[in-house]
This record gives structure tokens, C-alpha cells and sequence, in this order.
């Protein structure tokens, strides 16, 4: 269901382009994350991440736009002491794909700065593999709270940083902090 909701979403934002308010865009994204783990995970698992992130938007209007994004995170190792193995290797990573509503505050006369804050969802699965004692998986919704800087470099080109808190629900991850820095084509 979520999945079909957020394809709607995404279909919905490109399908209106005749209308000259409506500037749809694509972009990528290399993020760093900082995972606040449950239940003690940090003495196993790894809590800092690299990922790169995938997103189409648009902006509907002036001061407001909705993004769909999809992330996954790099292969992370850690050695741990769980248990009676003092050698225990853990492979953790993890995936996301979600829509933001963002706000955005031109600045100065021209426009070219944008202060951005938003808030979305998303589903996040965390995958973890214990070298010869097998595997498992996480799945979690996000609530995403956004703030930005972007600047339009032209008409069609523009750089973004921003920082996102996740609060997920019912997962082995509390929460991620997230700080992005990205690119976006305008159309």
C-alpha cells in the first residue's frame, strides 16, 4: 500500500508540465548517517553510514514541492564480541525510499537562496549478515523532519545541503541523524 502511494505520488508530480508554475526535477544525493541503534546495537553493528540518495521532484509552486527518494547505504563491517565469539564479523546496510513536502523561503532580489524545511515519511529496512551464523532484516517506518540551504546556481542547475532527523517506529534504530550534500536538474 505505501509503495503504491508513494508511485502515485511520484506520477502525480511529473503528469502536470504544462503548467509553467510546476518545475519538476531529478537529483542525487551523497549522504552521511549517524544511527542511534536499540537495545545496545552500537557494541555490534556499525552506526555510521555513506549512502547515496536517488530523488524526482517538483516544486508546485514558489514556496512549496514534494520529493520522492529512494537511498541505500554502503556495505558497513564491524567485529564484535557477541557471545562466546571474540571474532564475530557483522555486515549491516540499509535502504529507504520515501516523500518529502518541503517548504521553500526564496532570499534577496533574485531568488537564488533557498532556506528549505519539510517534514515526510518513509520505509526504511536495515539488513545485518553475521558471518556464518546468518542473516535478518529490519523494516521500519520513518518520520522525517527536513532543513536546507539550496542555491540556484542557473535556470536549471542547483546545489543542495540539508539535514534530516528520522524518529523510526517500532525498529532496531531509534532514530538517524542525516546530513546530505546534493545536486538537481530543473526542468
Amino acid at each position: 500500500m505505501k509503495k503504491t502511494l508513494l508511485l502515485a505520488g511520484v506520477a502525480a508530480l511529473v503528469a502536470n508540465t504544462a503548467n509553467a508554475e510546476i518545475r519538476p526535477y531529478i537529483g542525487l544525493d551523497g549522504n552521511y548517517s549517524s544511527l542511534d541503534w536499540a537495545y545496545n546495537g552500537e557494541s555490534y553493528a556499525e552506526d555510521d553510514y555513506q549512502s547515496l540518495s536517488l530523488v524526482a521532484g517538483a516544486k508546485l509552486h514558489r514556496n512549496f514541492g514534494l520529493e520522492a527518494f529512494y537511498q541505500m547505504s554502503g556495505n558497513e563491517k564491524n567485529r564484535t564480541n557477541y557471545g562466546q565469539d571474540e571474532n564475530l564479523y557483522v555486515h549491516t546496510r540499509f535502504n529507504a525510499y520515501g516523500l518529502d513536502a518541503l517548504g521553500y523561503l526564496p532570499l534577496g532580489c533574485e531568488g537564488r537562496v533557498e532556506l528549505i524545511a519539510g517534514a515526510g515519511i518513509a520505509e526504511y529496512t536495515f539488513k545485518a549478515r553475521w558471518l556464518g551464523n546468518g542473516s535478518g532484516k529490519d523494516h521500519s517506518t520513518g518520520y522525517r523532519l527536513n532543513a536546507g540551504l539550496q542555491y540556484n546556481l542557473t535556470d536549471n542547475w542547483s546545489l543542495r545541503g540539508m539535514y534530516h532527523h528520522v524518529y523510526t517506529q517500532k525498529s532496531y534504530v531509534d532514530a538517524i541523524d542525516e546530513y546530505s550534500v546534493g545536486i538537481r536538474y530543473n526542468f
